[in-house]
Order: C-alpha cells, then structure tokens, then sequence
C-alpha cells in the first residue's frame, strides 16, 4: 500500500518494520531474510532513481538490520545512497547475546552516519517517542513492513507516522504487507 498525498521529491527516506523474532527469523541464512533482501532492494533502487540520497533507519534485529546489508549491497553495485542509522538511547543493545552485539558493530561500522539521540541508557518510552519525533522530522517519507492485520513492534512507528501525515499531508508513508511479500517470494521462486 502507498499512501501519498502531495507530490514532492523524496530525498531521505526512513525505513523500518518488523523485528526478526516477529518474522520468525532466528538464522541469518533463514530464507525468509533473502526474501526480505530482495523485496527491499528493489523497492530502495526504485528511491534512489527518483531522488532519495539518505536511507535513515534504527538498529533493531530484523528490518533495520538487513535495510543494512542491502544499502551496502547498492553501493557495492555503484548506486549512490548513503545510511544513517540514529538510535534512541545509549546502551540500546544491553540485554543482547554477543552475536547480536556483534552484528551491530558491523552494523554500525558501515553506517555513514549513527548516532544515538539520548546520551542516556533507557529511562522511559519519551525516548522512543522522541526518537519517532527525530525520524519522521529529517526523513520526506516512510518505507514500512507492516501488515495492518498483524499487530507488532512496527504499529507504534505506525501510528506515530498517522498522526505526523495529518498535520504533514506531502509525508510519503508505503506500507509492505505480508501479501506483498509473499507474492514478491512467489515470483522471486518462480524464477529458479
């Protein structure tokens, strides 16, 4: 789905969705990731040929986290985009197991930019929230995995995004619903 109301240039797009353990994603080399991978590239070239420079995105395991592999992958392919990971608050992976603190040093090494918007470790939800407030306040639009049929972490960035594009009507918000991406994997087999 994609809801559009003013037409402008986008030029930096924030994306974001579901955590891995919503997707059921509990290996890297899980198929459903190289599905996910995929889907994102295409839609992301599509961005960058109508004008997006910056992708801006958190570092939760899941979306976030392959947004990264895929930007990588563009510019290693000569596409010119760049990636701004912003998390909320210090300490943001203090209750992760080492390999999941070490993904998001890799992570974050290949950033062009990462910072974190609270120098304090997490106190309360106002962090989040400000951190939304951050996100939808340097980014044109947003690039989301989320089904309105399958409630999860994403629906609070969900409504946030709402609740900006009424006072913000030219805010771009495309909805990827789990339909859109089991057809994209239907397709995407269909071609092996």
């Amino acid at each position: 789905m994609f809801y559009k109301k003013g037409e402008h240039l986008l030029k930096n797009l924030w994306i974001t969705g579901y955590r891995s353990y919503e997707l059921g994603i509990f290996k890297d080399d899980d198929l459903k990731v190289k599905v996910i991978k995929n889907y994102f590239k295409n839609r992301i070239i599509n961005y960058i040929e109508n004008g997006v420079e910056w992708i801006l995105t958190g570092a939760n395991l899941g979306t976030e986290m392959i947004i990264g592999e895929v930007v990588e992958e563009l510019k290693q392919e000569n596409y010119q985009i760049e990636l701004a990971v912003i998390i909320p608050y210090q300490n943001f992976e203090g209750n992760w197991n080492d390999s999941n603190k070490q993904k998001l040093n890799i992570f974050l090494r290949k950033a062009d930019y990462f910072s974190y918007l609270s120098d304090l470790s997490y106190t309360n939800y106002v962090q989040l929230i400000n951190w939304q407030s951050f996100m939808l306040k340097h980014t044109d639009g947003v690039l989301m995995f989320y089904d309105l049929e399958n409630v999860g972490k994403p629906k609070y960035d969900y409504k946030a995004v709402i609740k900006y594009i009424e006072k913000n009507p030219d805010y771009s918000l495309e909805l990827v619903d789990f339909d859109s991406m089991q057809d994209f994997a239907n397709s995407m087999f269909d071609n092996y």
